[in-house]
């Protein structure tokens, strides 16, 4: 089961979910060699920068034009065609690595690498069997390629989607989005609060992905001027000023606030309630442990579309980042029979397991 895993550095969700991966093969086979690329850094480090700075640029200061940038490539109609690509630079690197590696299997979690991966393989410059993992509970075109074998999808639900495109369901499989294992084993929620040394009170855990990205010091003071007896955990990533603002302030409740963490399954254990970006691994996370979410700055594309999924399907509320953020948040997290109800529809929706399935259909495909 030798594989490689094609990813890329851009928001942290699509290496966590090769990771993921990684580590079920290699719990199944642990003498397999399976390695992740990051396929635009090793393409050319300098198009990676660009990229990337390109990419957080947006999200940042113009996230309504990188909004409709993903809803206007929607359908392939303005997509970027990698064929017209300069595509020997592109692809001499990639195909070398393949036959140098000479794995049974190659993965993408990423839609660029997909596109690429896809490519080489229609061309016949590789043959291995192609799984792209689709990381979002929804479907983009730039996901869908020629050439990829399997696609695996957040959920059974979004299934049409694929026929939209005119992907055979035969080559579809609803795994679910893989998540690390840790975030599938069972925590005593009263174990994690006495190893972290946090109070027995509602808690909320308070996230914005691994950039820190979106109004969270507005939501947060806003919660505590309106909460009564709560805690708050507010893991900021790598934003490391909203970092020092929170660590600084004053608070009524009792705060916690974290940088970047590798021990949020625990703090999500911990947690009554998550208020998050709606990122699909973060979101998968969540639902793996019956977490009830509130939903809050989400990036206009891919996360509006996560969460108008999740809200419709009866996991998640959305809340604006508005003046009533907080006190609606706070209500929320003392309704204790609405959090049941949410966290019951989340534990429904959960697929903790999703790695394991994905590799199953992998290895099905494989015989």
């Amino acid at each position: 089961m030798d594989t490689l895993i094609f990813s890329a550095s851009v928001g942290a969700g699509h290496d966590q979910v090769a990771r993921a991966l990684q580590e079920e093969i290699l719990r199944r086979y642990p003498k397999a060699r399976v390695a992740i690329v990051d396929t635009i850094s090793y393409i050319s480090p300098i198009l990676n920068k660009l990229v990337l700075e390109g990419y957080l640029g947006l999200l940042k200061f113009s996230p309504r034009v990188y909004g409709k940038l993903y809803e206007k490539t929607e359908g392939g109609e303005a997509a970027v065609d990698l064929a017209n690509l300069p595509y020997r630079l592109l692809s001499r690197a990639l195909t070398k690595v393949v036959r140098d590696y000479s794995p049974h299997s190659i993965i993408c979690t990423h839609a660029f690498a997909a596109g690429l991966m896809g490519t080489l393989k229609q061309r016949q410059r590789i043959e291995q069997h192609l799984t792209t993992v689709i990381t979002d509970y929804t479907v983009h075109s730039y996901w869908v390629h020629e050439g990829n074998d399997l696609y695996c999808i957040a959920h059974e639900q979004l299934a049409y989607l694929m026929d939209e495109f005119g992907v055979p369901r035969s080559q579809v499989a609803a795994t679910g989005i893989p998540i690390l294992a840790k975030f599938a084993e069972k925590q005593d929620p009263a174990a994690v609060r006495a190893k972290y040394g946090l109070a027995d009170l509602p808690t909320v855990l308070v996230m914005g992905g691994s950039l820190g990205l979106g109004e969270i010091k507005e939501v947060v003071e806003r919660f505590d001027a309106s909460a009564e007896a709560s805690q708050a955990l507010v893991v900021t990533g790598r934003n490391e000023i909203l970092h020092s603002e929170l660590q600084h302030g004053y608070w009524r409740n009792t705060f916690h606030v974290y940088g970047f963490v590798d021990f949020v399954h625990e703090l999500m254990a911990a947690a009554d309630l998550v208020l998050t970006k709606p990122g699909g691994v973060t979101s998968a996370e969540a639902l793996s442990q019956g977490k009830p979410i509130v939903i809050i700055s989400p990036i206009p594309g891919q996360e509006d579309r996560n969460s108008r999924w999740l809200t419709e399907q009866g996991c998640a509320i959305r809340l604006p980042a508005d003046k009533h953020a907080g006190p609606k948040m706070a209500q929320l997290l003392a309704d204790k029979e609405r959090l049941a109800i949410l966290g019951q529809r989340a534990a429904q929706l959960g697929r903790p397991l999703a790695a394991k399935a994905v590799i199953d259909h992998i290895e099905a495909g494989l015989i």
